[in-house]
């Protein structure tokens, strides 16, 4: 509950106070409950929880390591197994829900790389690890999209704890490219990349809510509108609500209507 709260008091803030929505990338605050700070302070929990309230305060961050949708706690443990982090998992979040590019499903005779680390891989890292069990030419194109991604998470383990090193003492490795001119070598490099592509991120974050406001999956005639929302918001720097009044005024959005109940009574 502690994890879940921090990135939606997140996204309410960046909402109710109209700020531009690369904050939910690379803000300047968060917010902390005594537990979640010890959790990020040292992987420790303070002696005494309160069981109902869990009172949570806005902290500035000084440490771009914390902070945003895509360093967080919660999103850090959801795309990671109970022993170790999973990179592809996490890759394909980023892919999917920060840049609205999702991979296609991989295919069904593909098995999962083994939770337990086997004997003879017990001194690689995981990304050297990944290399072996990604060796099939119908993967490469997918993986080489969203495995970059994902390893530039590789320094929060499992349950979003900072870590340098893994358990057999082989040093973390981030290091990666963005849209394949933006390389970067460890978390705030990446945050800086997405920054520096903030039409994409903002365009990518546009269609989401055009799709949560039209409640369908958006298609090649809703282009020319979600052009228009995104270019119009960025005047503001892409705040919120400019992206919402984008919304509200666009073609789709107006023209908008249910689907027409087709129950056998009416026929």
């Amino acid at each position: 509950m502690h994890m879940m709260l921090e990135p939606l008091l997140l996204f309410e803030t960046v909402l109710v106070e109209n700020r531009p929505v690369l904050q939910l990338i690379d803000p300047d605050f968060s917010y902390r409950s005594e537990l979640l700070d010890s959790w990020y302070r040292d992987g420790t929990r303070p002696e005494k929880v309160p069981p109902v309230a869990i009172p949570f305060r806005r902290v500035p961050l000084d440490d771009r390591r914390q902070g945003g949708i895509i360093t967080n706690a919660a999103v850090m443990t959801m795309t990671s197994g109970p022993l170790e982090t999973r990179p592809i998992t996490r890759g394909a979040w980023l892919a999917g829900v920060v840049f609205n590019d999702p991979p296609d499903p991989p295919p069904p005779e593909v098995t999962p790389l083994p939770e337990a680390v086997q004997t003879d891989e017990a001194s690689l890292t995981l990304r050297e690890r990944l290399e072996l069990h990604r060796s099939r030419p119908d993967c490469a194109a997918c993986h080489s999209k969203i495995d970059p991604l994902g390893f530039a998470l590789e320094n929060y383990g499992p349950t979003g704890a900072w870590r340098d090193r893994y358990d057999n003492g082989r040093e973390v490795d981030p290091s990666g490219v963005l849209y394949g001119r933006h390389a970067f070598q460890e978390i705030i490099g990446f945050k800086d990349a997405i920054v520096a592509e903030k039409s994409r991120f903002a365009r990518a974050f546009a269609a989401h809510l055009l799709e949560f406001a039209l409640g369908r999956q958006l298609n090649a005639w809703d282009e020319a509108a979600l052009d228009a929302i995104v270019r119009e918001s960025k005047a503001s720097g892409h705040r919120f609500h400019a992206m919402i009044k984008g919304i509200v005024l666009s073609a789709p959005f107006r023209s908008w209507q249910p689907a027409l109940e087709t129950s056998s009574a009416k026929l």
